[in-house]
């Protein structure tokens, strides 16, 4: 059977250049330096100028925090220096991104969203006419820009849209109606995925349109209410008959639904790179609150459990960061696509980060729970990042679905990588190797077996991604130790090498677990699911 490679032996293959860039990660010394000025001024400007809790208070960041980042081009970070952006690459915006959203998590949101998803369409798919109409607008502030996908009735499934591109009289018209759309109370640019039956010679597909909020027919419906992110803007877009001109079509028509997937893989990562901000500020937070709290005559952070759960979060952190940087440095570096990558990313980002938050609260017992803390604050804000964008339920199933394409063959043959490391990262990446020649074997089994009829089988599926994750986190973590025990020997015994080895434990073990209902080994709770509720 022929097919793709899978998402592991490339990254393999490559480890000996690849391992170096996830540890010096800047694309140029210059580069280095421009983040560096930037994150400087995200601390300067965030520490004084944002408050969460009077963010959320108002249920706004307010127009003049959105002026006063503007002007500090924090929305033009992911566009090219010709239309005035800081031209970063990922790994560099993404650094960003994660900063801002350590401070606040609706400011985050804004900016990574609209620096992501939001704009990948103009920034790489577009006409030139529209990138020099609309980006140095969006790069000066001028324009904050959005992403029209979800509707009532389509959510994780994005091909059930009602909203319809369609042609009358020579003129496009677009009409429907959008929901859950990030940045869009005060979006200046859409980006809108519609259907578009009969263009472009398709009987059915989907059309991406560039549209301006300001023209006619375009009506926004008053803010929602949420759980968390309360400071960013999240509305409902009704479209009435807008007239679209043909040179606000991106790309192809009946082309929509393959660009807008493209869009979300780009904008998982920046999604990513949030979480890993709000990750590692929970962690600061919590760490400094064990310091000094005392129970029992000694403070927390020298009871043996609460050091143990403690640096389970820092390792957790590691594992989200070494994720981030391989993703980032697969897409720089145009070694390859990031769609089934960025996928597990996401996954493993929101999930670890929701853990983070809940285990700092728990640390922090009652104080945790107050509001004045901002921890409260901090897990409302991640949980949704479990949703949107992908629902990690329903991007689960497409990973292991896109299994069905890989290489059977190479699944059986994938390369050793425990004797190209250190010494000190051996024994791991032995068990590595063990671990993902067994889920080859049975992802070769899985393909043999159940074929395409594999969609019917979503519970299979689900763990077939619940060994896939933590796997692919752990060769993301081994590559970064690797890069850091070989520039430096004498960093094998270094914290940041046993945080690498204790990350490397954590998902080995959640690896083996799913891996073993995989197998067979453990038939889990699948077969008393009728029992419980009926057939």
């Amino acid at each position: 059977m022929r097919g793709k490679s899978d998402i592991f032996t490339p990254v393999i293959r490559d480890a000996d250049s690849v391992s170096p860039r996830l540890t010096n990660c800047w694309r140029s010394s210059d580069e280095r330096d421009a983040v560096t000025a930037i994150l400087r001024e995200v601390d300067r400007y965030c520490s004084k100028e944002i408050d969460g809790a009077a963010i959320d208070k108002r249920h706004a960041l307010g127009q003049e925090t959105l002026t006063a980042i503007g002007e500090r081009g924090w929305f033009g970070l992911t566009v090219p220096e010709e239309f005035d952006g800081a031209g970063l690459s990922m790994t560099a915006a993404a650094h960003v991104a994660s900063e801002i959203c350590s401070y606040n998590g609706s400011l985050g949101t804004c900016v990574g969203l609209h620096s992501g998803l939001a704009l990948y369409g103009l920034l790489h798919l577009a006409s030139r006419e529209l990138q020099e109409r609309y980006l140095p607008e969006i790069a000066a502030g001028e324009r904050i820009a959005a992403f029209c996908a979800t509707e009532p009735n389509a959510g994780s499934d994005i091909a059930a849209m009602r909203t319809v591109l369609s042609e009358r009289d020579g003129v496009l018209r677009l009409n429907g109606s959008k929901c859950y759309v990030t940045n869009g109370g005060f979006a200046g640019i859409l980006t809108v995925v519609a259907a578009s039956p009969g263009m472009g010679g398709a009987k059915g597909g989907h059309t991406m349109i560039v549209v301006d909020p300001s023209w006619a027919g375009v009506v926004k419906q008053p803010e929602e209410n949420k759980l968390g992110l309360k400071g960013s803007s999240t509305i409902s877009i009704d479209f009435e008959d807008v007239e679209i001109p043909q040179s606000h079509v991106v790309g192809e028509f009946s082309k929509g639904l393959e660009l807008a997937h493209e869009s979300l893989t780009w904008g998982r990562s920046f999604m990513a790179a949030g979480c890993l901000g709000a990750a590692k500020a929970a962690v600061v937070e919590t760490r400094e609150h064990i310091a000094v709290r005392k129970q029992f005559g000694r403070t927390l952070d020298q009871f043996p459990l609460v050091r143990e759960q403690m640096a389970g979060c820092v390792a957790d952190v590691y594992a989200i960061e070494s994720m981030l940087r391989l993703v980032c440095d697969i897409f720089d570096s145009k070694s390859g696509e990031i769609a089934l990558e960025s996928t597990a990313l996401k996954v493993l980002a929101s999930e670890r980060t929701w853990s983070v938050c809940d285990r700092g609260i728990q640390l922090m017992g009652g104080a945790g729970y107050m509001e004045d803390t901002g921890m409260p604050r901090r897990l409302r804000d991640v949980r949704v990042t479990r949703i949107f964008e992908g629902a990690n339920d329903v991007l689960k199933l497409h990973l292991a679905m896109a299994t069905l394409g890989w290489n059977r063959a190479g699944l059986l043959d994938i390369p050793k990588l425990e004797s190209r490391v250190p010494d000190c990262l051996r024994v791991s990446a032995g068990r590595f190797d063990e671990l993902l020649a067994r889920l080859g074997q049975e992802l070769a089994v899985v393909q043999r077996k159940h074929g395409f009829k594999l969609f019917q089988k979503q519970c299979l599926q689900s763990v077939m991604a619940e060994v896939i994750i933590p796997l692919y986190g752990m060769l993301a973590v081994l590559l970064r130790a690797m890069g850091v025990v070989v520039g430096d020997s004498s960093a094998a015994e270094s914290a940041e090498v046993a945080t690498a080895l204790l990350s490397l434990r954590r998902l080995e073990l959640e690896a083996i677990a799913a891996l073993s209902v995989l197998c067979g080994e453990d038939e889990g709770a699948a077969g008393l699911v009728d029992r419980v509720l009926g057939s």
